[in-house]
């Protein structure tokens, strides 16, 4: 019952736990039985504590059946038999510990029968990707093009796509999905004011900074037409893009983008003073 002051202090701790961290720890003994025992204490910080234990009209703002409710998802989510626990948890913990091979080894357990639905492939996209293994990652995001139901999914899906083929080294792949992103882009209304489009544009200077010598000088050619119709290029893009022009040779652009990305940089200091 005690710890009732403890979780009052890791509740209060900062902004992150006032908001994050459960009320319900402090009901953890009891809703009615809590309030009994902070109200009759001479606890410093009881009046505080009894404040936020009572609703407007004096009563516990958690029931017991609520409190119930919630100790059986926290039982669920910590599970007293680690061979009980999720994979995605352990999958989590591996990455944490920095053991890519087990992480590896508990994705595959956890794919092994799950459906292919969009939910799966989505997952593991983002767990292949974040694990380095993007020629896999970006198999994953190929496969869930099948539940595009409208074009700015599909620009958005291609453009995942094509960045996730220029990691793996497949820089024609990469190539072809910025293609289709492109298609998929004119059928979205206003594509140039969005930061898809940013995106987009960003995709083909990152791709022209990486592909071979004769690839990246066609990506760059057409990098350079699509920037021109996007507005307000965000500094990420007019640094990449520099970047790629310089190794394509065209010190026109080169001289162009390093304009526009110093301007960029002053306008974003300026601001912040």
């Amino acid at each position: 019952m005690e710890d009732v002051w403890l979780h009052w202090e890791l509740k209060r701790a900062n902004f992150d736990t006032w908001c994050g961290y459960d009320g319900e720890h402090l009901f953890a003994a009891g809703a009615p039985t809590t309030v009994a025992y902070v109200r009759d204490s001479g606890h410093a910080e009881r009046d505080d504590v009894l404040a936020y234990l009572l609703d407007e009209e004096g009563q516990p703002w958690v029931s017991e059946e609520t409190l119930a409710e919630w100790w059986r998802g926290k039982r669920s989510f910590f599970p007293g038999d680690p061979a009980a626990e999720d994979p995605s948890t352990w999958i989590a913990r591996a990455k944490l510990v920095g053991d890519q091979t087990l992480a590896r080894e508990w994705l595959d357990r956890w794919a092994v029968d799950r459906p292919r639905d969009k939910a799966t492939l989505s997952r593991l996209r983002y767990e292949l990707a974040d694990l380095g293994a993007f020629t896999e990652a970006a198999s994953a995001q190929r496969e869930s093009l099948v539940f595009v139901d409208n074009a700015w999914d599909a620009a958005s899906a291609w453009q995942s796509l094509a960045g996730l083929e220029r990691q793996a080294g497949n820089h024609g792949a990469a190539w072809e999905a910025l293609r289709e992103c492109r298609r998929a882009l004119h059928d979205v209304s206003g594509w140039t004011e969005v930061g898809l489009g940013r995106m987009y544009v960003e995709e083909l200077f990152l791709l022209a900074g990486s592909a071979g010598a004769e690839l990246a000088a066609v990506v760059f050619a057409e990098a350079d037409r699509q920037a021109r119709q996007v507005p307000r290029l965000p500094l990420v893009v007019l640094r990449v893009a520099a970047e790629a022009a310089d190794r394509v040779g065209d010190q026109d652009a080169a001289r162009l983008y390093r304009r526009l990305r110093d301007a960029e940089q002053r306008r974003i200091d300026g601001e912040r003073g």
